[in-house]
């Protein structure tokens, strides 16, 4: 019996691991206390009393670390508003690691590189296998994947969320193409078998701190800086701007290159400003350039001619104008949405000091 409890004990103790550590150097050692106590009482009574204690203990153990994270996350919440409005200078949207922009731009740029390298054969007229494209993007995949990975266990740096963007469109559209076209494996783009690797990124993130911390960290980012959710929307903006599909223009790389260099700017910009708006000012700047230079470049090739398609009217010059700034205010108002969690956080913020 001793040897149950002792086990069992032992046990409980690597369970305790799972909680925040300021609670678990306040309160661990007092739980194991009371819980080798607990077996000790409940193993009198046989082995079906100490099997009800043990799956007690096990079934809400869940419960109790989700809430001490939460508890954790709003004390900490709090002692940052606290310094936030003593030490204005040291809120976190104001400080700046000279890595920041390099790194919330490098995703970007290296789509377009892969765009570059995809249209290859559209831009030379070279022919190869269908899967060398599958595999271009699946390798940019794996990078981004590995960049969220590297941000969570990192404490989630700003950068993070430019690879949380790039990981949600890239695991909707290419994780399809990798389980059906490689694997062979029948799916369609809702199946919940796609999101298996993202998953398995946040999983391994959370294993390895052994802590929810990753998790909270992303959420408190937004809330502190909500202009960080508005560049993981950039991002899908990024994508439109830079795939290409289907485009045969005979400038078509020099158009790529300028069309990533003008989004790589916008996002290295973004992540030097200080101030909000200027941050989404920046980003709507570069969605608009993005679309001029996309329009530029349909401009120059005959899309009913390459497809033999009857002669089509070509669009007035105000037109494509009128529909640049239409696609922009569109996309200014989704790139806006997420400055209602700065509004929510002021009126919690006022709450807090009445």
């Amino acid at each position: 019996m001793n040897f149950i409890i002792a086990s069992l004990t032992h046990l409980y103790s690597k369970l305790l691991h799972l909680y925040p550590g300021r609670f678990r150097d306040e309160f661990a050692e007092e739980m194991q206390v009371v819980f080798r106590d607990s077996v000790n009482e409940a193993i009198k009574d046989g082995i079906l009393p100490m099997m009800i204690l043990c799956l007690r203990e096990l079934g809400g153990l869940p419960f109790n670390v989700l809430r001490e994270f939460w508890h954790e996350f709003k004390r900490k919440e709090f002692k940052m508003t606290a310094i936030d409005k003593t030490h204005p200078s040291m809120n976190t949207s104001e400080n700046h690691s000279p890595w920041d922009a390099p790194m919330a731009a490098l995703p970007f740029a290296l789509f377009g590189i892969v765009t570059m390298l995809v249209n290859f054969d559209v831009a030379f007229h070279v022919t190869y296998s269908y899967l060398v494209d599958v595999y271009l993007d699946l390798a940019f995949n794996v990078i981004v994947l590995f960049g969220l990975f590297f941000g969570l266990i990192k404490g989630v740096p700003r950068w993070t969320y430019s690879y949380l963007g790039w990981s949600l469109i890239f695991f909707i559209w290419i994780s399809y193409w990798f389980l059906g076209v490689i694997i062979g494996v029948d799916l369609n783009y809702f199946s919940w078998q796609i999101w298996i690797p993202l998953l398995a990124v946040f999983a391994a993130a959370l294993i390895l701190t052994r802590s929810l911390t990753p998790l909270f960290q992303l959420v408190k980012g937004i809330w502190q800086d909500w202009t960080l959710l508005s560049l993981a929307v950039y991002t899908f903006v990024g994508f439109m701007m830079l795939d290409y599909d289907e485009n045969h223009s005979p400038y078509l790389i020099a158009f790529i290159i300028a069309s990533t260099l003008a989004i790589c700017t916008s996002v290295w910009i973004f992540m030097k400003s200080t101030n909000s708006v200027y941050r989404f000012m920046t980003l709507l700047s570069g969605f608009a350039t993005g679309m001029i230079i996309n329009r530029i470049s349909e401009s120059t090739w005959d899309i009913a001619a390459y497809y033999g398609l009857p002669t089509q009217p070509s669009m007035p010059w105000y037109d494509s104008i009128l529909d640049v700034i239409v696609m922009t205010g569109f996309w200014g108002v989704i790139l806006l949405l997420p400055v209602v969690v700065g509004v929510v956080r002021s009126i919690v913020n006022k709450e807090v000091t009445t």
